[in-house]
């Protein structure tokens, strides 16, 4: 599971990751997997191309955030599973902003008050991956 976040979203998206990672799947976090010296962009590329499914963290700030949308655009062009997870922004809000492009608009999202519901259904899905990304 790669989890995209904006880096003053660190905290949330870390918690989030706990939670993904009791539910039987691995995680791949920049903060927590890519070490220094590492070649940030090529880690991005190699752990999406790796991983089965997205988390994004939607925020204010991560609509602001160029690697956000990379991450997105590679699992898009890869057709694999993207899901959000709304904190202080709303569903209305992403659909409406004229900037955000009509497939960002389609994804599946679940507001962070919510995502036990996401979790359920990661644990079933887990069992069909085993422990991939």
């Amino acid at each position: 599971m790669f989890i995209s976040h904006a880096s003053d979203d660190t905290w949330v998206a870390q918690q989030i990751g706990l939670h993904v990672r009791s539910r039987g799947a691995d995680t791949f976090l920049d903060n927590e997997n890519i070490e220094r010296g590492d070649d940030f962009e090529e880690r991005i590329i190699e752990e999406a191309n790796e991983s089965t499914e997205l988390l994004v963290l939607f925020t204010p700030t991560s609509s602001e955030r160029k690697y956000v949308w990379m991450e997105i655009g590679m699992f898009l062009g890869a057709r694999k599973r993207i899901v959000g997870v709304l904190y202080g922004v709303t569903k209305e809000q992403i659909s409406t902003d004229q900037f955000t492009p009509v497939a960002i608009k389609r994804i599946s999202a679940v507001d962070l008050n919510d995502i036990d519901s996401y979790f359920d259904e990661l644990a079933g899905r887990v069992k069909t991956w085993g422990s991939s990304k």
